[in-house]
C-alpha cells in the first residue's frame, strides 16, 4: 500500500445501511434527523455528507483527526437513542469511493440502472453544504461520483428501458391487468414518492386516479396538477380501488383481504395480506432485470475502476494544493514582513515597487523546482521524500523564527 492509499484509509469512512445489509423493514429505525446530523457534526473534527433515501442511509466522513471514528460511533448511538452503529457496514479508504461510485452508477440500487439516485446524491451534497458540515475533500469525492454515474449511463445501456423502482411497480400492475384503462387507482401519500407516482401515471395516460392524504390540501396540490381527484385519507375506502399505491409512514400494521392490488412502497410497510406487494417483491422483479443487464454491469465496473484512479489523482491535487498553500502563505508573510522592515530604512520613492518585484521573482525561481518535485513525489508515492519535506517545513508551516533587523 502506497502513502496515498494509507492516507485515504485514515481519512475517508462510510457508515452504510441499505436494503441489502439490514433489510427494508429495519431502515426506518435507522433514519437520521437533521438535528442528529448537526449534533454529530458539532463533535466531529472533519467533514460529513448524509445520503438518505427510501433504500439506503449512508453517512460519509472525512476525518482530520486519526482514531476519531470509534468515538464518533459511540456518540452516534447516544444521539440516536439506540445502538445502530453495530449494524453499520463500515468502509474505509478506496472502498468508500468504490461503493459511492457503484451507487452513483445505479448498480447498487434496488432497481438496477435507476436515474433518480444521481439527483439524490446532488441533494445530499447540497444539504451538507447548507448545514456547513461538508468540505472540499468530500465534495471532491461526490463530484467525481456524479461524473462516474453520468459516464456509466452514457457509455452503457444499463439505464435503458424501465429501471426505476416506481416504474417497476407500475409495470408490475400493468402486467397483471393488461392495461390500466378504466381502472380505479389510489395513491396514498402526497410526499415525494406520491408525486413521482402521480407523474408516472399521468405519463401513462391514466386518468381515474385519486390522491389520498391525511392533509387534503397537499393531495389537492398534486391532483389539480394532473387532473386527478383527491380526498382525505380513510383506510376503510381502499377496497373501492382496483390498485392502491402506498407511500406513507404509519406506526401500525393494517391487515387487508380484498381482491384489489396494493403496492406498498412504505418503509416500514403499512399493509399485510395476500393482495399486498412490497418493496422486497419488487426487488425480485428487479433481479430479473439484473440478469438482463449483467454485461452492462461489467462495463460499468470498468468505468468505476477508472474513476477510482481519477479520484486518487483528485486527492493528490488536494494534498498538493494544501502543502503548497501552507508553504506559500508562510513565505508571503515573511516576504511582507521583510519588505516592511526594509522600507523603514530606504527613503527612495520607488523602493517598495522595486523590492516587491525583486522578492516575488526570487521566490518563484527558488521554489519552483521544489514544488515540482513535491507533485512528482505525491504521484509516485515517495514516502521518504514527502516526509522529509513535511519535516523540513513543519508539516507545511515554516517555523516562526525572528530575524535580525536589516542593517543600513
Amino acid at each position: 500500500m502506497n502513502m496515498l492509499e494509507n492516507e485515504l484509509n485514515k481519512r475517508y469512512y462510510a457508515l452504510i445501511y441499505t436494503y441489502k445489509t439490514i433489510g427494508l423493514e429495519n431502515l426506518s429505525s435507522h433514519y437520521l434527523r437533521e438535528s442528529e446530523i448537526k449534533a454529530l457534526a458539532s463533535h466531529f473534527d472533519g467533514e460529513m455528507i448524509l445520503l438518505q433515501t427510501c433504500n439506503r442511509i449512508e453517512l460519509y466522513l472525512y476525518t482530520k483527526s486519526e482514531n476519531n471514528i470509534s468515538y464518533f460511533l459511540e456518540y452516534l448511538d447516544k444521539i440516536h437513542g439506540k445502538n445502530i452503529s453495530s449494524d453499520a457496514l463500515l468502509l474505509t479508504g478506496k472502498e468508500v469511493a468504490k461503493h459511492l461510485f457503484e451507487v452513483a452508477a445505479g448498480i447498487d440500487s434496488l432497481s438496477i440502472g435507476e436515474y433518480e439516485i444521481l439527483s439524490q446524491i446532488k441533494l445530499a451534497v447540497s444539504n451538507s453544504n447548507r448545514l456547513g458540515i461538508s468540505g472540499k475533500c468530500l465534495n471532491t469525492l461526490f463530484e467525481r461520483a456524479i461524473k462516474i454515474g453520468r459516464r456509466v449511463r452514457t457509455s452503457t445501456n444499463i439505464s435503458r428501458g424501465k429501471v426505476g423502482i416506481y416504474s417497476l411497480a407500475i409495470e408490475l400492475v400493468k402486467s397483471k391487468f393488461g392495461n390500466l384503462d378504466g381502472k380505479k387507482i389510489a395513491i396514498i401519500g402526497a410526499g415525494d414518492i406520491g408525486k413521482k407516482l402521480a407523474f408516472m401515471l399521468y405519463k401513462e395516460n391514466v386518468t381515474n386516479v385519486t390522491i389520498l392524504n391525511r392533509t387534503p390540501e397537499k393531495a389537492k396540490e398534486i391532483a389539480e396538477k394532473y387532473g386527478f381527484k383527491y380526498a382525505s385519507l380513510d383506510f376503510n375506502l381502499i377496497d373501492n380501488y382496483d390498485i392502491v399505491f402506498v407511500a406513507i409512514f404509519y406506526p401500525g400494521k393494517i391487515t387487508v383481504q380484498g381482491e384489489n392490488i396494493i403496492i406498498d412502497l412504505s418503509s416500514p410497510t403499512v399493509f399485510r395480506g395476500k393482495n399486498v406487494i412490497t418493496m422486497e417483491e419488487l426487488q425480485g422483479l428487479s433481479k430479473e432485470y439484473l440478469a438482463q443487464r449483467m454485461k452492462e454491469i461489467s462495463y460499468a465496473k470498468q468505468i468505476i475502476s477508472d474513476g477510482i484512479e481519477e479520484f486518487l489523482r483528485d486527492y493528490e491535487n488536494i494534498r498538493y494544493n494544501e502543502i503548497v498553500s501552507n508553504i506559500m502563505s508562510r513565505i508571503e508573510e515573511i516576504r511582507e514582513t521583510e519588505i516592511s522592515k526594509a522600507i523603514r530604512k530606504i527613503s527612495d520613492n520607488n523602493a517598495q515597487e522595486i523590492l516587491d518585484a525583486m522578492t516575488k521573482s526570487m521566490i518563484k525561481k527558488i521554489f519552483a523546482p521544489l514544488l515540482d518535485k513535491i507533485r512528482i513525489a505525491l504521484e509516485n508515492g515517495d514516502t521518504n521524500y514527502i516526509n522529509y519535506i513535511l519535516e523540513l517545513f513543519n508539516n507545511g508551516k515554516l517555523p516562526d523564527i525572528k530575524t535580525e533587523e536589516i542593517k543600513e
